[in-house]
C-alpha cells in the first residue's frame, strides 16, 4: 500500500498519482529512469539523424484562399476567404451575437433557408473537410445531404447547397510570402 504524504489517502501499491491532490506519489529510488541511447531512437522506421530537419528541409507551407461563387437566381456573388482557421458560413444575427466568418446574408441567405451558424470548412493537413453545424435546412455536396457534425471532404470545383442557396467552392493554393530569417511573421500577420 502506498499512502499519499499531503492528504493521507491511502492507494494500492505501483499508483502513480493520489486522485486527491494529485501528488506524484513515486518517491526515492522508484523515481529512476534509464535514457534511451541515440542509435535505440527510432520514428516511423527512420534513422536517427532525420529526426531533426532544418528550416530548408521543411515542406513550405501553403496559404489556401477559398474562392465562393455564390449563385442566387441569375445572379452571382465572389466572396473569397483565406482558410487560415475554421471557416463558418452562415448569417450575422448581431442580437445572438452570431458572427461567422462568411456572412451569407446578402446573398438572400435568410430566404434561400441559410441558418445563423450553418457549416463550417476547414482544413486538415492537406484535406479541406465541410461539416453541417446541425443546421435546420441541411447541408448538401454534390447533392448528397451531410450528417451533422460528420466532416465530409470538400475538393476544388464542388458544389455546395445550404438550404436552397447554391455555392461553387474553388481552392486557390499559394505558398506562403518568404520572410528573412529574424522576420517571422505566421499566417494572417501575427507576430
Amino acid at each position: 500500500m502506498v499512502q499519499c504524504p499531503v492528504c493521507r489517502v491511502t492507494f494500492v501499491a505501483n499508483t502513480l498519482f493520489c486522485t486527491e491532490c494529485g501528488l506524484y506519489l513515486p518517491e526515492g529510488d522508484q523515481l529512476n529512469t534509464e535514457p534511451l541511447e541515440r542509435e535505440q531512437v527510432k520514428w516511423g522506421g527512420e534513422a536517427p539523424g532525420h529526426l531533426h530537419l532544418t528550416e530548408r528541409e521543411l515542406p513550405e507551407p501553403e496559404l489556401l484562399t477559398l474562392r465562393l461563387l455564390v449563385r442566387q437566381g441569375d445572379q452571382a456573388t465572389i466572396l473569397r476567404v483565406e482558410l487560415l482557421k475554421p471557416v463558418r458560413l452562415g448569417r450575422m444575427d448581431p442580437r445572438a451575437d452570431i458572427f461567422p466568418e462568411v456572412d451569407l446574408t446578402d446573398c438572400m441567405g435568410q430566404e434561400a433557408g441559410v441558418s445563423r451558424e450553418h457549416a463550417c470548412i476547414f482544413r486538415r493537413g492537406n484535406i479541406i473537410e465541410v461539416e453541417d453545424l446541425g443546421s435546420t435546412n441541411g447541408t448538401l455536396v454534390n447533392g448528397e445531404r451531410l450528417s451533422p457534425y460528420i466532416p465530409e471532404i470538400l475538393k476544388d470545383g464542388d458544389r455546395l447547397q445550404l438550404g436552397k442557396l447554391l455555392i461553387e467552392v474553388c481552392l486557390d493554393p499559394h505558398p506562403l510570402p518568404k520572410t528573412p530569417p529574424g522576420n517571422r511573421v505566421a499566417p494572417g500577420g501575427a507576430v
